[in-house]
């Protein structure tokens, strides 16, 4: 009983907080760290593949990384230039 829990609840939980760890590196906004890692904690069969395919490739690190800028929205500073605010989420750049 206690192998088929470790199975069917933990091991999908821990993928699903590197997807949402991911998710976050790569600049996606909050919620959608948050639908990524309930539908792979869910059901990691379908979504797992799914994010693997869709997410966002990552760039080669360049020289913009340094830059520190003002998110128009919060007001917080960020390094980089993510496509997503890394704390209030909202959309930077197209």
């Amino acid at each position: 009983m206690g192998f088929l829990l470790l199975i069917s609840f933990i091991i999908p939980l821990l993928i699903a907080f590197w997807v949402a760890s991911d998710a976050r590196k790569r600049g996606y906004s909050k919620s959608a760290v948050i639908g990524w890692f309930l539908g792979v904690w869910f059901l990691l069969i379908v979504f797992l593949p799914l994010y693997l395919i869709f997410r966002s490739r990552q760039r080669p690190p360049s020289g913009e990384d340094k830059i520190t800028r003002v998110c128009p929205y919060c007001g917080k500073l960020f390094k980089g230039n993510p496509v997503f605010c890394p704390y209030c989420g909202e959309r930077l750049r197209k």
